[in-house]
């Protein structure tokens, strides 16, 4: 018998017991459909933790400011009473062999207008070494040089959706800005970030930030002659590829803890570390809703053997007639494998599909990214063929083994 031959009588049998079939192939789908979306979700979280990655910076140690508060403040103002300041970052770099360079970072709480209009947007102070830490990319011209610093010059750099928002339809190079009512004129706008804050540790909106130099900031919105002038929300460290992240990390700990008298009053985070083990805990979980899927794929198989072994019993009469015609052995074993191949088959196919809109709507509701490894689905289809072949095999060897004779006696 060819093959064609056998798949129309195999589409035959399905359009006649269409619920049966379908009842039959709920495993596969079932199973088929939890690969795809968890596959989906992985790989959708795969890219987002790469993409928190080049946000934070690769090679990186953060440390922050950590405000005390209570009886803890109280101590802190005795021992240290300065935080996090410039100071500490000249230290870091006396000891700390493996940093390349350093990035201090300086919120400035001021307001912005740009042609009388006012303008929502976070104000820090940094160095010229930012961009090369964190992977900014320029969109247009400059970020703040070293001379700039040394000079505390009125310049800024803006995020894409203050260019958006300020300039929208003209080139904001050499445009004013007003900063607490002091003009500063606009040398570089940053090429779109869009982290939006939802990292592993909280970034804010990248597009929304003005940068100016850290020492125009001290100088022109800073507290006089004041050391606590100096106070940072956080240094950037960025360290050579071989380093250690997490000895570099000790060894800055060790530092800060002596020049700060044991005063607690920062936090250093490794970014790559923290999502590592969110990489780890997510294949974990992932591992187990596979093995989740796997099962229901089990079950789905059974029940094809078990409905094939049905369909043995009710069509024996069919086989008979079948080998009394010329139908050999093979014929009637290709004619059942094929059968369970097509109800596999289909129930992979409809699984794929329920998988992806799974996965997406999934990915709508909880705002994820969600992406469709084309392997899972070639991955997928093949198992289901498998499953077809192996839960089928066994009915359709017992269908070819039956006597032409005793099954031309079944009623």
């Amino acid at each position: 018998m060819y093959i064609g031959e056998s798949v129309r009588i195999g589409l035959s049998e399905i359009r006649m017991h269409k619920m049966r079939s379908l009842l039959t192939m709920m495993g596969v789908i079932f199973g088929i459909a939890a690969v795809i979306a968890t596959s989906a979700i992985g790989s959708g979280a795969a890219e987002e933790l790469n993409r928190q990655l080049a946000a934070l910076g690769t090679n990186t140690v953060r440390v922050r400011a950590v405000e005390l508060r209570g009886a803890d403040a109280m101590s802190a103002s005795q021992k240290s009473p300065y935080g996090l300041t410039r100071a500490d970052i000249d230290a870091i770099r006396a000891v700390v062999e493996p940093v390349t360079h350093v990035a201090a970072l300086k919120k400035g709480d001021v307001p912005v207008f740009v042609d009388g209009k006012s303008i929502a947007a976070e104000i820090y102070g940094t160095s010229a070494d930012l961009p090369g830490i964190v992977g900014y990319q320029m969109a247009a011209n400059r970020f703040v040089s070293d001379l700039d610093n040394e000079n505390a010059a009125q310049v800024c750099v803006i995020g894409d959706e203050i260019r958006r928002i300020a300039f929208p339809l003209e080139d904001p190079q050499g445009k004013t800005m007003m900063l607490a009512g002091q003009r500063y004129t606009v040398i570089g706008v940053l090429a779109p970030r869009s982290t939006g804050g939802e990292t592993v540790i909280k970034v804010g909106n990248v597009d929304r930030n003005i940068y100016l130099p850290i020492n125009t900031l001290f100088k022109r919105f800073g507290t006089g002659g004041d050391p606590r002038a100096d106070k940072l929300e956080e240094i950037i460290l960025k360290v050579g590829e071989d380093a250690s992240l997490r000895e570099t990390a000790d060894l800055v700990g060790r530092i800060l803890h002596r020049r700060h008298n044991g005063v607690q009053d920062y936090e250093i985070i490794v970014p790559e570390e923290l999502i590592r083990q969110q990489q780890e805990t997510g294949a974990i979980l992932s591992n187990v809703l596979i093995f989740v899927a796997a099962i229901s794929l089990l079950v789905g198989g059974i029940g094809i053997m078990n409905i094939m072994l049905a369909t043995v019993t009710q069509r024996t009469r069919e086989i008979g007639v079948r080998r009394a015609l010329g139908a050999t052995r093979n014929d009637i074993l290709g004619q059942f494998i094929v059968e369970s191949l097509i109800i596999s088959l289909l129930g992979g196919v409809i699984g794929i599909g329920i998988g992806y809109g799974l996965a997406y709507t999934i990915g709508s509701y909880a705002d994820w990214i969600v992406i469709v490894p084309p392997m899972a689905v070639l991955v997928s289809n093949a198992v289901a063929g498998g499953i077809g072949f192996v839960f089928g095999l066994y009915p359709s060897m017992k269908a070819a083994r039956l006597d032409p004779i005793e099954a031309l006696r079944t009623e």
